[in-house]
């Protein structure tokens, strides 16, 4: 069956807010959760210490994840104890997906615990409901009742000597009818990310807008802001991923970067780009 939509729970990067931001002055679409997704009926990709109540708080029975897609490492992304006390609360094993860096670290934590008082791994011997796979880059798998193809992001990298520091996943997600790139986090897009992309007609592309008018340097940062993002659309135009009917969204948006959701939607649109907000329901 078709996944009927796609819902946004976190739109935040590394400096999210919603811990933070006082809920009675601070408006609703401003306040940003760490960055996680629920594509409807049974997934989710990305998870972290907000994303349990996010589906709470939007009416997402918890008990109907079955899947998780992981796109890399770092915390606001991923958070492998959360993960694990969120798996046993489920009446079913959590099946989780992501590169050999993410399923070491839940493996890590599924066999160990941090003793604190002898500073020491020890370990755990509490029955652990998840169940893991590692995912190759640029090598398509049916996960549930659709199609994912790891793609090579441009993120955690020491580029002028073309270090890979660590491997981060942006995804190609195929339904029967629709095709879905997640693209966070990047900065530009690789060379073999554009070539995987080239024949595929994107109705959904979620991109990243980090700095948004913050002025960044490409060679240091492993995000985009508003010209770097022009400039990817522009690409992925030419080479026929991205027309009038694909939807763009803007997220993984840095609250210290980005100002008020009200003051900066309307240029976007204008643009035909979406901005991002916590609860945005994108139909599928």
């Amino acid at each position: 069956m078709d996944p009927t939509y796609l819902q946004l729970l976190g739109t935040g990067a590394g400096d999210a807010n919603f811990d933070s931001a006082d809920p009675e002055n601070v408006p609703q679409k401003d306040r940003r959760r760490y960055t996680c997704n629920f594509l409807a009926p049974n997934t989710l990709i990305d998870f972290n210490n907000h994303t349990a109540a996010a589906l709470v708080e939007y009416g997402i029975d918890p008990g109907l994840i079955e899947t998780l897609l992981i796109s890399h490492g770092h915390f606001d992304h991923f958070q492998p104890l959360e993960i694990i006390r969120f798996a046993a609360t489920l009446p079913h094993p959590l099946k989780i997906y992501g590169n050999s860096m993410v399923i070491d670290a839940l493996e890590l934590c599924r066999d160990h615990v941090f003793d604190e008082t002898s500073g020491r791994f020890v370990t755990h011997q509490d029955p652990c409901n998840i169940e893991t796979t590692k995912l190759e880059l640029n090598v398509r798998q049916t996960v549930g009742g659709i199609h994912v193809t790891p793609l090579l992001g441009n993120h955690f990298m020491n580029k002028p000597y073309c270090i890979m520091e660590q491997q981060v996943f942006n995804y190609l997600v195929e339904t029967t009818s629709k095709s879905i790139f997640y693209g966070l986090d990047s900065s530009y897009l690789m060379p073999q990310t554009f070539a995987a992309l080239a024949d595929t007609h994107l109705d959904l592309a979620i991109l990243d807008a980090t700095f948004g008018p913050r002025e960044i340097d490409p060679v240091t940062s492993g995000h985009l802001n508003w010209t770097m993002l022009d400039e990817t659309l522009i690409e992925l135009r030419r080479a026929g991923c991205v027309d009038e009917d694909t939807v763009v969204i803007a997220a993984h948006l840095s609250s210290a970067s980005v100002g008020a959701y009200e003051e900066l939607a309307e240029e976007q649109a204008k643009k035909g780009i979406t901005l991002a907000y916590d609860g945005l329901v994108l139909p599928l």
